[in-house]
């Protein structure tokens, strides 16, 4: 069993991800896709519903909907059933050009699906190669790192960025993570971006005080806050650049997500 929130985080971070591609597509042919907690390719329960579900539900019935990319990407890959993409998945149906992957992931039984997704995706036209690294992501990206891609595209999407430490939950980020990616991005060539996406503020993480250590840690390292698209007071997700083109597109994020999000409030 595989299962998935089905909210509107889910929402928030796909949509904001297949933007942020379309945006980069016209500059950037070859994508280098670095995804810290990978999740399964396709997941089919949701155990726990929270009060966004019906939100996620209207979507998911009007497919293709307002014709969004992240729309038509989704009935793409899951035309006639209840299971729900992840955000490889949806990179392989947004992405025009060539591209590779690295996919985190820690749980053995996600693993598996991975990999058997991994051989059939593996030979998609435009795709170089895709890496199921297995394990903490913190075990696998250390720096500088190596890649001869013109975009490089790193996601997380942590339970929640605690801006006091994570403690001993791998699942979270903290201010120490910043660092080891900034180790990560030391050096490497070509665009670059960053979507952190976090799903609670609860233990004083306000988020106008994560978003402050977030960019001011990120901001030392060369990396310019493009846009900041909030789902409600605990869901966000912020979109760090470097080197891209036509960033108008990806500034405009929360304003373009917002009104996407209202027409099927409505």
């Amino acid at each position: 069993m595989t299962t998935f929130r089905g909210n509107v985080g889910n929402l928030l971070q796909h949509w904001v991800l297949c933007e942020v591609l379309s945006a980069c597509q016209n500059s950037c042919q070859r994508l280098r896709f670095i995804d810290a907690y990978s999740m399964a390719p396709f997941a089919d329960q949701r155990p726990k519903l929270d009060a966004s579900a019906p939100l996620f539900d209207k979507v998911c019935r009007r497919l293709p909907g307002e014709q969004s990319l992240y729309e038509r990407a989704w009935l793409k890959l899951a035309p006639n059933t209840h299971e729900y993409p992840n955000s490889a998945s949806f990179v392989t149906a947004a992405w025009r050009g060539r591209y590779s992957m690295v996919l985190c992931e820690s749980d053995p039984a996600t693993i598996q699906q991975l990999e058997r997704w991994a051989r059939i995706a593996g030979q998609f036209p435009g795709c170089e190669g895709i890496e199921i690294a297995s394990g903490d992501w913190r075990g696998h990206l250390r720096g500088p790192l190596l890649t001869s891609a013109d975009l490089l595209f790193l996601s997380f999407d942590p339970y929640m960025f605690d801006r006091h430490g994570s403690g001993r939950n791998p699942g979270n980020m903290d201010p120490a993570d910043l660092d080891r990616l900034l180790n990560v991005l030391d050096g490497v060539p070509g665009s670059v971006v960053v979507q952190i996406s976090t799903y609670s503020a609860n233990n004083d993480n306000a988020q106008d005080n994560v978003r402050e250590v977030i960019a001011s840690r990120l901001g030392g390292g060369g990396l310019q806050e493009a846009a900041l698209i909030r789902a409600d007071g605990n869901m966000m997700s912020l979109v760090f650049k470097r080197g891209i083109e036509g960033g108008a597109a990806i500034e405009s994020l929360s304003t373009r997500f917002e009104a996407w999000l209202s027409s099927f409030r409505r």
